[in-house]
């Protein structure tokens, strides 16, 4: 096959996300496609509005290969700018909302957009851009705010043509910056390829149909909400946008529009079990969710009992999927932590050599796939150790079973060495957390000047429940070895543990906290 021959042929096997979007707008036409508390959308005019849009974009020259930033609450402007930039090979910039001004302008200078649009409650954060930032040409805002122009008017200006087909699979879709437990920025290029696949492994995993509708509270800068509105819509199902978490909101869109699926993770599963009002709403279309049954176990079968739902235990990331392995566990049962490894990846665990290691043994998780993300922007030396060997990895310590279930043991970075021995906090933290009051455990290591480094145990406890230092450290010596045992414990309120947008607990912020005499156990 001579090159022109293999450029056409690459062509005709592209996979592309706007191809999936294209297809939805035409095959689910009349179907609902974005719902939220106070309106809905149709597939068809969801595409007409990104065709609309895309239109303005273009008139405005933004070109393939350009890279627009969003810094937005989960709403369906956020869909569009998706939908819009992906016909036209546009690379979306996912700013977290969370971030501090500074922040976001390191954000920006790495990914130096050309336009930003924002939600009217976030513009603010963007006024150190102006100066930072003259690449910027268009400051676009959702609501009406001053200095920005409108979103509505910037649309009603454009026709809602189709656009050409340009994008390839190569395209870089989205930048997911990923600063994961470390404080520390990376920005992940996620291609079309592997948007698209990732929205055809969970459509396959969960046995997604049009009947079927997502909880979107998740952010959308985050590849637990991104791929889970790709698999929706691939799927013709419904996708409700929240601005924020709230359980209240939840229960009464589920309820109304018959939603099926969402993620549920530390902090906002507590509120969704608890609350009040949910026995008061009609929730039977809720079918599953997904999140980390290693962190809660028993609160986990407390809501998969009350709700009457499956619960996948999910283990992932940003820079390959949130669908690496899950497993569900069904109504009232205590999770198994064994997860199935998820199809179309390759996995392997292996040592720091690359050898593969025998069933049982724990080892660093690599993989590859359509899926992977395409490299780090602008990081030559994150690059060189990610992709090392020729594979991704993942950075988490796993064991594969005789069974082919993988078990996550923990993050390689995460491992405590006291007194010469290596402990793994997220092995700890599964002990604590089948103490009947314990929701939820975080472990981490803490200097110690006879063994180097000690265990400390953050705690929060149960709605109701009460227990002392001293029956927790009981409770460890019945059920744990010695030098795994903590020997700090310390309690505090969930909504005082510092968290990511998804949930996850932030360790090097509790590393920072100082120890305390009462905190000390024997």
């Amino acid at each position: 096959m001579n090159q022109t021959q293999a450029l056409l042929a690459a062509q005709a096997t592209d996979v592309t996300l706007d191809g999936l979007f294209r297809r939805s707008f035409a095959v689910f036409a009349d179907r609902n496609a974005l719902t939220w508390a106070d309106g809905e959308r149709s597939y068809r005019e969801l595409g007409e509005r990104a065709w609309r849009l895309a239109g303005a974009l273009s008139a405005r020259g933004h070109r393939r290969g350009d890279t627009i930033a969003v810094l937005s609450e989960t709403r369906p402007e956020y869909v569009e700018c998706y939908a819009a930039m992906a016909a036209l090979g546009i690379t979306v910039a996912t700013l977290n909302i969370r971030l501090h001004p500074r922040e976001l302008a390191v954000c920006c200078a790495k990914c130096k957009p050309a336009a930003i649009l924002v939600s009217g409650a976030l513009a603010a954060s963007t006024a150190g851009l102006r100066e930072a930032m003259p690449g910027i040409r268009d400051w676009v805002a959702f609501d009406s705010v001053e200095g920005f122009e409108d979103y509505e008017a910037l649309l009603a200006g454009s026709a809602a043509d189709e656009p050409p087909r340009i994008a390839s699979g190569e395209d870089i879709h989205n930048i997911l910056f990923t600063s994961g437990t470390t404080g520390a920025p990376k920005g992940a290029l996620i291609s079309q390829r592997a948007a698209a696949t990732r929205a055809l492994r969970l459509a396959q995993w969960f046995g997604l149909t049009p009947d079927d509708g997502f909880i979107g509270w998740l952010p959308l800068f985050h590849c637990g909400g991104d791929e889970s509105l790709y698999a929706t819509l691939l799927t013709g199902g419904r996708f409700a946008t929240f601005p924020r978490a709230d359980v209240r909101e939840m229960f009464r869109l589920i309820e109304r529009d018959r939603l099926s699926w969402t993620l549920l993770l530390p902090g906002v599963l507590t509120d969704f079990l608890h609350h009040p009002e949910r026995k008061a709403h009609d929730l039977s279309s809720f079918r599953f969710a997904i999140g980390y049954a290693n962190m809660m176990p028993q609160v986990i079968a407390e809501l998969t009992a009350a709700c009457h739902i499956d619960f996948y235990d999910a283990f992932g990331q940003s820079e390959v999927s949130y669908l690496i392995a899950h497993k569900p566990s069904g109504p009232g049962e205590l999770p198994s932590l064994r997860k199935l490894p998820s199809p179309l990846l390759d996995i392997r665990i292996v040592d720091d050599a690359m050898n593969e290691l025998p069933v049982g043994q724990a080892g660093e998780c690599v993989v590859r796939g359509p899926s992977v993300m395409s490299g780090y922007l602008d990081d030559d030396a994150a690059n060189a150790e990610v992709f090392r060997g020729g594979w991704l990895h993942t950075g988490d310590l796993l064991r594969r079973e005789a069974d082919g279930s993988l078990v996550y043991v923990d993050r390689k970075k995460y491992l405590i060495k006291t007194g010469g021995e290596n402990v793994y906090p997220a092995e700890v933290e599964a002990v604590i957390a089948r103490h009947p009051a314990v929701q939820e455990a975080c472990v981490i290591g803490v200097p110690d000047a006879r063994w180097g480094e000690t265990i400390k145990a953050v705690l929060v406890l149960r709605e109701g429940r009460s227990v002392d230092r001293q029956e927790i450290a009981a409770f460890c010596r019945e059920h744990l070895a010695g030098y795994k045992r903590p020997r700090w414990l310390q309690f505090m309120r969930s909504d005082e543990l510092p968290r990511s947008t998804t949930g996850k607990l932030q360790r090097h912020e509790l590393a920072r906290q100082p120890l305390a005499d009462d905190q000390r156990v024997d």
